[in-house]
């Protein structure tokens, strides 16, 4: 490997492979101490800026999920959000702002689909249950909609396929429609997501920590 591949190879690794490209550098660098020093800070700068830019890392909050304990109305924005942004011919949104009684509020998406959020003494949302008795496959399939989009609503940090391995995670692509008796229980971030059923009825949670 002539010196030019390498230093390419070096940098490249130090800027989207860290770790790999300290090994590397450690390794195979040519320069002096201070140059490896100033060549590494420089890369990783770079990595950081890079990946807080394109929303990947957030090193200052830790976690990029949904903020915890938000406003109802906030909430209701960021679910029609969500459903507008993934599923505009589904038409599922929350039209009118939430009417609060004591600490619960509700949202009927289906006579049989129900969303009930729980506050907490400030008024921020501490907890979200999604109530369904699907009676037949297109029913099941407007469930499994309606969590996908509140999924998305409080984890925004995941893609598709992270938010259909909280599904697995729940069982629930299977068995949203049967007639067992379940408990499972996911976490994702700041959000723990919980499913019991039982007798055709079930009970989705997202509690925010």
């Amino acid at each position: 490997m002539t010196s030019y591949i390498r230093i390419a190879a070096m940098i490249t690794l130090l800027i989207f492979l860290p770790p790999l490209g300290w090994l590397f550098m450690y390794k195979y660098s040519t320069f002096d101490r201070l140059t490896n020093v100033v060549l590494a800070v420089a890369c990783c700068a770079f990595f950081v800026y890079a990946n807080m830019s394109a929303g990947n890392l957030n090193i200052f909050g830790g976690d990029k999920s949904f903020e915890v304990r938000t406003t109802p109305e906030a909430f209701r924005e960021k679910f029609n959000a969500a459903a507008q942004r993934l599923a505009p011919n589904l038409g599922v949104a929350i039209d009118a702002p939430f009417v609060v009684d004591g600490k619960k509020f509700r949202h009927e998406f289906a006579p049989k689909l129900t969303l009930e959020g729980t506050l907490d003494d400030a008024g921020k949302v501490a907890e979200l249950k999604l109530f369904a008795e699907p009676q037949n496959q297109d029913e099941s399939f407007q469930v499994i909609n309606v969590l996908g989009l509140l999924i998305a609503t409080l984890n925004p940090e995941l893609d598709a396929e992270d938010r259909g391995e909280v599904m697995r995670d729940l069982r629930m692509l299977k068995e949203v429609s049967t007639e067992g008796t379940y408990d499972w229980t996911t976490e994702r971030g700041l959000v723990t997501y919980s499913v019991h059923a039982d007798k055709g009825k079930s009970i989705f949670t997202a509690a925010l920590k």
